[in-house]
């Protein structure tokens, strides 16, 4: 009797899904969908990163179950439904969940034991084993960067450092995700000097976690309102840079939230840079007027001397001190700066030298630019 009730209950619950399936009632989903995307508010801060980081952790691992993740990942758009295909679906979901609850009822070992993850869902060991197909190897688990999310004037605040820091234990935990640590993601921003700002435009974010090599983006920004602080936190996926999925929340003002948003974040200290080694090829031709044929491959070794040292201006002066300037931007600002190029080439030596058939004298020189001086240039 207990298997027919069961079975009742289900085959209505699957009339009832059918239903809603049908394209008769637009405002009833339209009204659903709107009140699930309304922001909620906190009174208390903690439990606004709980939801914020409960809510994320939900949202991405069901972006890498979703039959439409494969296509939004690769760049084409998911295809919704039929409602022949709903239908479909909605049966087969169904009788799934029939044969679970018989399975129990009659004391079976279930395929499907739970697993906990960090945001204290349960998921099933048959969606978790799937995990990696969101990016990496079926069976890896996704690799995420979670940035420091950013204030209204483009800044990064000791809040936005903080809410990248709790929401990270939320990924970290979970055997399904690999989270970057926050020294790796230092490391690039300054090598890089890659700008904060570009977290809010998902092609640079993209382009940054291309060389973290991620899988996803974890950013966001935090807004000052009126009597409370906004928190938006988006997921971007590395591989096209598309917007898979949004968070927001509001959490009341108090002085210590003020105090946060408003302490800009210390820049991380720059270790001394390194040396840059410069090389270039000169070649000298024997000239005809000179009967001697030593005296002539001398005349050319020099001249060959000659060439490379004017290749070796052309190398420093095109080197790059950022990403939009290079040394000649300087030179043609200040002859300080040309000055200090000269004498740079003065220590400029001949590492190798070769003399060709015809005469003609080809070497190859190096100079040694001491990482200090693009320092200089960069403050």
């Amino acid at each position: 009797m207990k298997i027919s009730s069961m079975v009742i209950s289900v085959l209505m619950t699957f009339v009832l899904m059918s239903c809603a399936s049908t394209p008769y009632a637009p405002d009833s989903r339209q009204e659903q969908a709107a009140l699930e995307k309304r922001t909620p508010r906190f009174s208390e801060f903690v439990e606004a990163l709980e939801y914020l980081g409960n809510q994320l952790n939900k949202e991405v691992y069901y972006l890498t179950q979703s039959s439409g993740f494969s296509a939004v990942s690769s760049g084409g758009e998911s295809q919704p439904l039929t409602p022949e295909e709903q239908t479909q679906k909605n049966a087969e979901d169904a009788m799934a969940e029939l044969e679970r609850e018989i399975a129990k009822q009659e004391g079976r070992a279930s395929e499907d034991e739970s697993v906990s993850v960090t945001s204290g869902e349960k998921y099933t060991t048959g969606e978790s084993s799937n995990m990696g197909n969101a990016g990496g190897p079926p069976g890896e688990p996704m690799v995420i960067a979670i940035a420091d999310l950013i204030n209204d004037d483009q800044s990064v605040s000791k809040l936005g450092r903080y809410i990248a820091d709790k929401l990270t234990p939320y990924f970290s935990r979970s055997n399904q995700f690999s989270v970057l640590e926050r020294a790796i993601i230092e490391k690039v921003i300054a090598e890089q000097e890659f700008q904060v700002s570009s977290f809010v435009d998902e092609s640079s974010t993209q382009a940054f976690g291309k060389l973290l090599g991620a899988e996803t983006i974890i950013s966001g920004t935090v807004s000052e309102l009126d009597d409370v602080f906004y928190i938006n936190a988006k997921v971007v996926g590395v591989t096209y840079g598309n917007l898979l999925t949004s968070v927001d929340v509001e959490v009341d003002k108090d002085s210590r939230l003020v105090a946060l948003y408003r302490a800009p974040l210390p820049k991380p200290k720059k270790g001394p840079s390194k040396p840059r080694i410069f090389r270039a090829r000169g070649i000298g031709v024997p000239s005809s007027k000179h009967k001697n044929p030593t005296l002539a491959r001398t005349l050319a070794a020099r001249a060959a001397q000659a060439d490379a040292m004017r290749n070796l201006v052309q190398e420093i002066q095109g080197a790059q001190v950022d990403s939009q300037t290079t040394v000649k931007d300087f030179v043609t600002e200040n002859d300080q700066v040309n000055v200090q190029v000269n004498s740079f080439l003065r220590g400029a030596r001949v590492i190798d030298k070769r003399e060709m058939p015809d005469g003609a004298v080809e070497v190859e020189m190096e100079v040694e630019v001491p990482g200090e001086f693009f320092d200089r240039l960069q403050q």
